[in-house]
């Protein structure tokens, strides 16, 4: 679903691109949740990585928990920070 996703998003900014403008379309494209859920969702996944590879848990608990901080943190910024931008306000 993802990569058919940036393939259109690829094709909507081309056609931006020619005309010169946004169109309805794309600005309808990069509103959408999903997409910016997982755009948010990179660095926290990076930090948990970088944070197991570290400390080298034996259990799984601490797995756990980054993972479900990690998904809060990205639903909270995929709630906050679209609103400040004037594509997220529509």
């Amino acid at each position: 679903m993802t990569r058919l996703y940036f393939v259109r998003l690829r094709r909507l900014t081309r056609e931006a691109l020619r005309i010169g403008a946004f169109t309805a379309e794309l600005e309808k494209a990069r509103a959408a949740a999903v997409p910016t859920f997982t755009h948010f969702l990179d660095l926290p996944i990076l930090f948990l990585i970088v944070t197991l590879g570290v400390l080298r848990p034996h259990a799984w608990n601490l797995f756990a928990a980054g993972s479900l901080i990690a998904i809060a943190v990205a639903g909270a910024l995929t709630i906050f920070i679209p609103g400040l931008y004037p594509w997220g306000s529509n």
